[in-house]
């Protein structure tokens, strides 16, 4: 876990309405480095929390800062070192994959070496001579994460990530996010509003629920449960209950109180295959219940 002594992302009191509708409340937290994971449901109101961080917009009350500057009122100044990727990030679509990339790294200081490796690890490396406008949304989104996580920036903030992007693509993703912020000990705010691979990297995990951060927990310093997925979850839940009677299925995943190592052994014996698994915290299981 990459980590330091300072806060390096600050959010206090912070609120934000629209016509009248306060979409956030009073949030506070602060993050100091590693991988930190914003859970909430399409809604919720994480994109707009992380333009309020990037200060591309204006807090109603609060103030939110990076690396102890307040982000709106000095947003050149707290934005260097910042990457700051949105859910759908703005792209040069008659350009060929090459020309973007080529601008991208020309701008942000980084080399386009950088940018095709990390296309080549996300296996999509074959789009360089493509259009942005003749790719499909996944590889669109794998080459802008490519493009930015190729920054050596000290924060990145990355809203929806995973999004549309091919579920044998996201542990790659993943991968190459933990491998970034174990090797150049930056600080990742990653929001994601699914149960995916993004949750088997994170150091901490915060969910964000009627407008306001309602916990908050680093791994393994809290309640947890195992969520799964299987090649036949009705066989492995039926199962599972023998053992865990609280044992629930929600939105495709089972939810079970069991250590996955017992999970395992449970499928195992009953020639079922674990296609994924991660941990989150048993609080959360109400948002997805």
């Amino acid at each position: 876990m990459g980590s330091g002594s300072a806060e390096t992302i600050v959010c206090r009191n912070l609120t934000k309405a629209f016509k009248k509708r306060r979409i956030l409340d009073n949030v506070n937290f602060s993050l100091s480095g590693g991988v930190n994971i914003l859970v909430g449901e399409n809604g919720a109101g994480k994109s707009t929390l992380f333009y309020l961080i990037s200060g591309i917009m204006k807090p109603d009350g609060g103030i939110a800062m990076l690396n102890g500057i307040d982000s709106w009122k000095s947003h050149r100044q707290a934005m260097r070192g910042v990457s700051f990727m949105p859910e759908k990030p703005s792209v040069l679509g008659g350009t060929s994959v090459r020309e973007h990339i080529y601008w991208f790294s020309a701008l942000n200081g980084t080399g386009m070496e950088r940018i095709i490796d990390y296309l080549h690890f996300f296996r999509v490396d074959y789009v360089l001579q493509a259009t942005f406008q003749s790719l499909s949304l996944g590889e669109m989104q794998l080459v802008m994460i490519a493009c930015y996580l190729s920054t050596e920036s000290s924060i990145f903030i990355l809203d929806e990530p995973n999004s549309n992007v091919d579920v044998h693509k996201r542990s790659l993703v993943s991968e190459a996010i933990r491998q970034k912020a174990d090797r150049s000990n930056s600080l990742f705010l990653i929001s994601t509003h699914v149960l995916d691979e993004m949750l088997t990297i994170y150091d901490r995990m915060l969910v964000l629920d009627k407008g306001t951060v309602r916990f908050s927990a680093e791994f393994g310093k809290a309640s947890f449960v195992s969520v799964l997925r299987t090649n036949n979850n009705n066989r492995m839940l039926d199962s599972i209950r023998e053992w865990d009677g609280s044992a629930v299925l929600i939105n495709g995943a089972i939810f079970t109180s069991l250590e996955i190592k017992r999970c395992a052994e449970i499928a195992s014996e009953n020639g079922v295959v674990i296609m994924s698994y991660f941990l989150i915290p048993a609080e959360m299981v109400r948002i997805y219940g």
